[in-house]
């Protein structure tokens, strides 16, 4: 039943998330140190309850708002008592804008802290090949060193036997931080060369870029394949689109802990997976499918 797949890329396709949470906790510490700021003991666990409950899909803005948070609770606005975690659940998805609130002349420049990012999580090895021009600061091994395909070589064909005809990509990545993956996963002919959307295309939960991949790749029953709240919201949030705005069935599939399947379904996924490589076997099964949406 399922002719095309639309994928996150993070965390689904490509292992990177340990790297990008491990250099947002760096980089987090790193500019509160440099602004003289008390040390923000921000666990990997906190950096996952703001991506959790949405809104923090780029790693810039979760970095960004978690030292504007530092400033504020260091200037008295934030209590201390008050956790990371709580602070996660006050934002409510609102992501950037909520944060925004708790700062005003004081915060950071974004860009300025976007390109110290890039540079501390490319190194000064691979930045170069990525942007095109050298870093603004020298950090060596860039926390990309870790990243790796999840998916296994035989992923695709097994794909085209489960009656797959089309892949599309949506993500929060750049067109430049999408080279590592497009140049080490074979896609097997699958993947629409118009079909990749990347930050610079917009961000999700958009529903609209997904209702423009969907047409370009000429689908009639999808999966939006995601491991993000964002990514469940932009397939939900397609289906609310007006009946013109909509070209195909979509199926949302979020990949998992195992514990946190239940969750995932109650959110309103279709089907969750602890390993992207189970794909295949879950659509050629199709017991999953529900004739509703």
């Amino acid at each position: 039943m399922i002719d095309t797949i639309v994928f996150d890329v993070d965390g689904v396709l490509w292992d990177a998330a340990t790297a990008y949470n491990r250099c947002t906790q760096y980089v987090v510490e790193r500019e509160c140190l440099a602004m003289g700021l008390p040390e923000p003991h921000i666990t990997l666990d906190d950096i996952m309850a703001f991506k959790r409950v949405g809104g923090f899909n780029s790693d810039w803005d979760l970095s960004w708002t978690l030292v504007v948070l530092c400033i504020a609770r260091a200037q008295g606005r934030i209590p201390a008592p008050k956790s990371w975690p709580e602070l996660a659940a006050e934002s409510r998805g609102e992501g950037v804008g909520w944060a925004q609130d708790y700062v005003k002349s004081e915060a950071p420049s974004f860009h300025a802290l976007q390109e110290r990012f890039n540079a501390i999580y490319w190194g000064a090895d691979r930045y170069p090949a990525i942007y095109d021009s050298p870093p603004s600061l020298i950090h060596r091994p860039g926390f990309a060193v870790a990243e790796k395909p999840f998916i296994a070589p035989d992923f695709m064909p097994r794909l085209t036997e489960a009656g797959v005809r089309g892949v599309g990509i949506l993500t929060g990545r750049n067109r430049n931080e999408m080279r590592p993956p497009l140049a080490q996963i074979d896609f097997g002919g699958l993947l629409h060369p118009d079909a990749i959307f990347t930050a610079e295309h917009g961000s999700k939960p958009a529903p609209h870029l997904l209702a423009r991949l969907l047409r370009i790749l000429q689908a009639q029953t999808a999966v939006m394949v995601g491991d993000s709240i964002d990514d469940l919201r932009t397939a939900l949030g397609y289906r609310q689109l007006a009946t013109a705005q909509k070209t195909a069935s979509v199926f949302a599939v979020q990949v998992a802990a195992a514990d946190e399947h239940s969750y995932w379904r109650q959110a309103g996924a279709d089907a969750a997976i602890a390993d992207i490589n189970q794909l295949p076997n879950l659509l050629a099964n199709g017991q999953w499918l529900s004739p509703h949406h």
